[in-house]
């Protein structure tokens, strides 16, 4: 696609149409889910939590890898915040998406940053935790430009393609390229009045827009948009509501409050793929959407557990986070409970605990060709008998990066 093209695409308006008709209504309660089975394994999985607890056994790196390598990061520039640092793979590049977009060869050596910083009509400042949207296709990085109100993208070369508005006064967000489409996530801001009935999070989850006809291809529907909650004078949001994992060529996406995990390969045909089953004790719609606009007492949202951040595995079993505790369940969705405890490495001596839960709450992590991939502290290797795997790192090192083959 030529840059022309590619310009022509990103100034369109970021709503063209009304939203109408949904293409799918997927609510909390997916008992009635079709069972389909596919390589020997009955799809939907569902995963009981009803049992599931606190354990203080830790999760093996065994269980979930076969093999772990690192790769050494050149020491400039010195990338300080791995925690709002996701990380994206490709064949011939690996990206570092921080202040800027960070751009380096498989092996690590930097090559350049993706665009000038500065106020200037071809420069961006982008925000640092607001994570790119990146085209894997097509070659090219969006993010919002925190001087005014605009998306910019650049090409993977750093050529810059553009920029667009980027609310409208329906507050929306680009969150992730997917086959041909943008989506984007709606959200509303206010102003509201105390004591204001409403449904804050809307009747659409996320949708999705095609990058060449304009139109809506695809909407994840609020599967309560007739409920609402008392605004008490203040709103709260979770750093990470909504996930979307990218895992060759299936898009895989899990909201906070909705006990299914979805997956598609082009927004028209969509799985359920894992459900949580689930008792009062466990977040629902209903009380999140209380929990969102402060109806939720501190006393009460204390007791409900949050299924947080996923990660499904090749061999059909489930990483999954309850608050910041880390589970793992089998193909036949059996589990044996969640722990605080970190992943301990029983494949090399070299990185000896590993906190994954915290890289899969909050999404800094890539799936690519059967292999994960994470940024971990420099200094990690330096505590707890673990041992440098680069004869010059040192614990001021820029992050190593990790790859660990999945089962």
């Amino acid at each position: 696609m030529n840059n022309k093209k590619i310009k022509r695409l990103l100034l369109q308006t970021l709503v063209g149409s009304v939203l109408l008709l949904s293409l799918g209504f997927f609510g909390c309660n997916t008992k009635g889910a079709p069972k389909e089975e596919m390589a020997g394994v009955i799809w939907p999985i569902t995963v009981d939590m009803t049992s599931a607890k606190h354990i203080d056994t830790p999760i093996k790196l065994s269980q979930i890898a076969t093999n772990i390598e690192y790769i050494s990061l050149s020491e400039e520039p010195l990338i300080n915040d791995i925690l709002h640092s996701p990380i994206r793979i490709f064949d011939d590049t690996l990206y570092l998406d921080g202040d800027n977009i960070f751009k380096y060869t498989p092996d690590g050596k930097f090559i350049k940053k993706l665009f000038p910083e500065g106020p200037g009509p071809k420069e961006a400042k982008k925000h640092k935790t607001v994570p790119a949207a990146f085209n894997s296709k097509d070659r090219y990085v969006t993010f919002k430009n925190a001087i005014g109100d605009t998306y910019k993208t650049y090409s993977f070369n750093g050529d810059y393609l553009g920029e667009r508005i980027a609310n409208d006064t329906a507050n929306i967000n680009l969150k992730t390229y997917f086959v041909d489409n943008q989506i984007y996530e709606q959200h509303k801001y206010g102003p509201f009045k105390k004591n204001e009935k409403l449904n804050i999070i809307g009747p659409y989850i996320f949708y999705a827009k095609n990058l060449y006809t304009d139109s809506i291809s695809y909407r994840y529907a609020n599967p309560i948009p007739d409920g609402d909650a008392t605004y008490r004078g203040h709103r709260l949001e979770l750093e990470v509501e909504m996930r979307y994992i990218h895992r060759d060529s299936l898009l895989w996406f899990k909201y906070v409050a909705i006990d299914t995990l979805y997956a598609t390969s082009d927004l028209k045909t969509i799985k359920p793929m894992y459900i949580f089953k689930t008792d009062d004790s466990f977040m629902d719609m209903n009380s999140f959407l209380r929990f969102r606009v402060g109806d939720l007492s501190e006393k009460e949202f204390m007791r409900k557990r949050i299924i947080g951040g996923v990660l499904p595995l090749f061999n059909n079993d489930l990483l999954y986070l309850v608050h910041s505790e880390l589970g793992l369940a089998n193909s036949l969705g059996q589990t044996a409970g969640y722990t605080k405890e970190p992943v301990q490495n029983d494949l090399d001596n070299r990185l000896k605990n590993i906190d994954l839960a915290t890289i899969i709450e909050m999404g800094t992590f890539s799936i690519y060709k059967g292999y994960m991939y994470f940024l971990v502290n420099a200094s990690s290797f330096f505590e707890d008998g673990s041992s440098s795997p680069f004869p010059n790192l040192t614990e001021d090192s820029n992050p190593v990066v990790v790859k660990l083959k999945l089962k």
